[in-house]
Order: structure tokens, then C-alpha cells, then sequence
């Protein structure tokens, strides 16, 4: 599983495989990879795919995140974009962004 350089103070929370759906002309297209929550931020490194779908959020920049069919989880920033995530492991992500602190609608 690809790491995470951590900044100074910062913990890991929860990371876990999961996929970044981004739209590519009007089809969704999945994009495989990691993503990261810390105590700081939340980042998505794909490990396939476009390397297009590679964000990185400060938990300030993040305003809340829902949840969808299948425990998809919609990242939701205060400059009004949206990330889609899913994967198998949605449920721990679910649980380590409530820890990080972001506010589920």
C-alpha cells in the first residue's frame, strides 16, 4: 500500500485501498488507490487510473461528507467541489472522518 509522508504533529488516522470516481466525459470512470485521513488533511494517491484523480484537503478545506448507496462516501469542500469515493473499506473511512472531526450530512 503506498505511504503517506506525515508533516510534523500530524497521525494517521485510517487509510485503506479504495477507488476516486471521477466523470470522463459523461461516464463515471473509477480510479483506483489509497486514501489517507489524518488528524490534518485527507488525500487520495491513485495507484491506477488518471493521475488526475489525485487530491489532496486540508480538514479546514473539507466542509462535510454524506453517504450514498453501497457506503459510497462524498467528500464535500467548502469551495463547493465533490469527490466520490468507494471501495470495500468505506465503512472504516467512515468512521476515521467522523474522528477526524468532519461533520457527515
Amino acid at each position: 500500500m503506498a505511504k503517506l509522508d506525515l508533516r510534523e504533529g500530524e497521525e494517521l488516522i485510517e487509510q485503506a485501498a479504495a477507488s476516486h470516481v471521477k466523470k470522463v466525459l459523461i461516464m463515471p470512470q473509477a480510479n483506483p488507490g489509497n486514501l489517507f485521513v489524518t488528524n490534518q488533511r485527507v488525500v487520495f494517491r491513485p495507484t491506477q487510473g488518471r493521475p488526475s484523480s489525485q487530491f489532496e484537503y486540508e480538514l479546514s478545506d473539507l466542509r462535510s461528507f454524506s453517504v450514498g448507496m453501497a457506503s459510497t462516501i462524498t467528500l464535500h469542500t467548502k469551495s463547493g467541489e465533490e469527490h466520490k469515493i468507494t471501495g470495500m473499506f468505506n465503512k472504516k473511512l467512515i468512521s476515521a472522518l467522523e474522528k477526524a472531526g468532519l461533520a457527515q450530512e
